[in-house]
């Protein structure tokens, strides 16, 4: 059995940010997906995303809260970090969708 990891949402962008991080100074676009849960216009699932290049260059350009439909990845990090309850250490997890390729969300919410 083979897996794929393929994303389609769509949703508004919130909270967008637009940096260059690294030695040669690529561009990273991280944001958040807000996706309206079962049809609602207050109640929001939210999803990080991030791009990198050109494509973040681009995300840069879209208005906050504009929807938009992004097709992307799953991509899973961690870090050595600081235990809350017992103070020692603990592998720390987080979860973005990496945008490959974004346009106009022909549905709203």
């Amino acid at each position: 059995m083979q897996g794929d990891n393929f994303v389609q949402l769509i949703g508004k962008i919130m909270y967008p940010t637009l940096k260059n991080v690294g030695e040669k100074n690529t561009s990273l676009f991280q944001a958040k997906l807000a996706i309206p849960i079962n049809g609602s216009t207050d109640k929001f699932q939210w999803i990080k995303i991030k791009a990198w290049g050109n494509i973040a260059a681009s995300l840069s350009n879209i208005k906050e809260e504009e929807y938009i439909k992004v097709h992307g990845h799953i991509e899973e990090s961690s870090y050595q970090g600081k235990c809350k309850a017992c103070g020692g250490q603990e592998k720390k997890f987080w979860t973005d969708v990496v945008v490959d390729n974004f346009g106009p969300a022909t549905e709203t919410a």
